[in-house]
């Protein structure tokens, strides 16, 4: 899932099921670069319970984002 785009750089993320959870993954891409590799930033093996934790503060954070405006 494409996050983040801009002609220069990609952020993208993939989250596949595992037999022991779940496998986050933040990847980034440069187009522009000499030879133009994705790179893993970040990667984690979550369970339900932390992946919903992890759910559960973005959506904390946008909610007082949006309470800002």
């Amino acid at each position: 899932m494409l996050i983040q785009a801009t002609q220069a750089y990609e952020l993208s993320a993939d989250i596949t099921r595992t037999s022991y959870g779940h496998s986050l993954k933040f990847i980034s891409f440069v187009p522009t670069a000499r030879h133009p590799n994705e790179h893993v930033k970040f990667q984690g093996l979550f369970s339900s319970a932390e992946l919903t934790a992890l759910r559960d503060c973005i959506n904390r954070a946008l909610d007082v984002a949006a309470d800002a405006i």
